[in-house]
């Protein structure tokens, strides 16, 4: 496990943005073969219910394009202050360019900035943080995360299978600043590549190229996205309890000091079992938004701190740590302390 603690650098500001159209999993007849009971068994094990996906033409840098506008609107927050963007995504709007190019563009940031996409998927919002958080520690005063994902494009993910679609659509984006008065923020790192293939798309980059047989009758593309999902739960049962115990044990803090844990939302079994094994507390951890807006892939911890602790952050306090995990397989768990931040009710786009 990579231990590491940043100085001199506080969240100010998160804001979430979600696509309009919703669609629930009772809408799909052909899911288990239409056996109703069997999709029902499912959604009450798993959490999953409904979830947000965007139409042909929006992108994850659309949704966090909305976030970042909100944010920096909202917070008064003059664009010529941000000396940095950092956009972590697994579907970018192209190969080439970078995507937080195009995004220091549209948002009017200075041209005096690092602008760099980052692919990383269910732990990207805490490595986006680690990231953003060491630039800013290095001397940038302030960092824009912009952290969002459209996995719903991968739409061949469920196509070949009856297993249930989770994935939802979301963007986000969190301000980082400069600050001698913040606390430490702590952090636990890790990374098991022997597995890299337990959730992947085969298709459609270099090692991989694009064919022509790979194409469905419809037209959309065969990516050969897949995700191993008895092998997830295995990896995330043995590595995120403990990961979440070595940052606490890192950070000199007990988890009665937690106010709460928020996790990637992965479905309700994982967040149930990662608290039991981990022996905190199941009421500190919020797993209420997969079941409104799916898995969010590296949005969900924005996600669910802008829609199940927004009222909290806002006016109080907080000492959270945050834990995401995935595909990679990478972990990243963190503590961190924010003081009445502004943050974002689930805006929709």
């Amino acid at each position: 496990m990579l231990n590491l603690k940043i100085n001199n650098v506080s969240i100010k500001g998160i804001s979430t943005v979600v696509p309009k159209t919703e669609l629930c999993l009772t809408d799909d007849k052909t899911l288990y073969d239409g056996n109703e009971k069997q999709l029902k068994r499912v959604m009450k094990s798993s959490g999953f219910n409904k979830r947000r996906v965007t139409d042909e033409n929006t992108t994850a840098s659309d949704l966090c394009y909305i976030a970042g506008k909100d944010l920096l609107e909202n917070m008064n927050i003059p664009v010529d202050t941000i000396q940095g963007v950092i956009f972590v995504t697994q579907t970018p709007d192209y190969h080439i360019p970078a995507t937080a190019c195009i995004l220091q563009d549209r948002l009017g940031i200075t041209q005096a900035s690092v602008a760099f996409d980052v692919n990383q998927g269910c732990a990207g919002y805490t490595y986006g943080l680690y990231i953003a958080a060491s630039l800013v520690n290095s001397g940038l005063k302030r960092i824009l995360l912009l952290v969002g994902d459209t996995s719903s494009k991968y739409t061949d993910m469920f196509k070949e299978h009856k297993s249930a679609p989770i994935f939802g659509d979301a963007g986000s984006a969190t301000l980082l600043e400069f600050d001698t008065n913040a606390e430490p923020i702590y952090f636990d790192i890790g990374t098991d590549g022997s597995n890299y293939d337990v959730i992947m798309a085969k298709n459609g980059c270099f090692k991989n190229p694009v064919k022509k047989e790979d194409f469905y009758e419809d037209g959309t593309y065969k990516y050969k996205a897949q995700m191993d999902g008895m092998k997830v739960m295995e990896f995330t049962l043995d590595k995120v309890p403990k990961s979440i115990n070595i940052v606490l044990d890192f950070a000199n803090t007990s988890k009665e000091e937690i106010d709460y844990y928020i996790m990637h939302q992965a479905n309700k079994f994982i967040l149930q079992n990662i608290a039991l094994n981990a022996d905190i507390p199941i009421e500190k951890m919020p797993f209420e938004t997969l079941s409104k807006y799916g898995n969010q892939s590296c949005t969900s911890i924005p996600s669910a701190i802008c829609d199940a602790i927004r009222n909290d952050i806002q006016n109080r306090p907080l000492k959270l740590l945050l834990s995401g995990f995935g595909i990679g397989l990478s972990w990243v768990s963190c503590i961190i302390d924010t003081n009445k931040i502004y943050c974002s009710d689930i805006i929709e786009y």
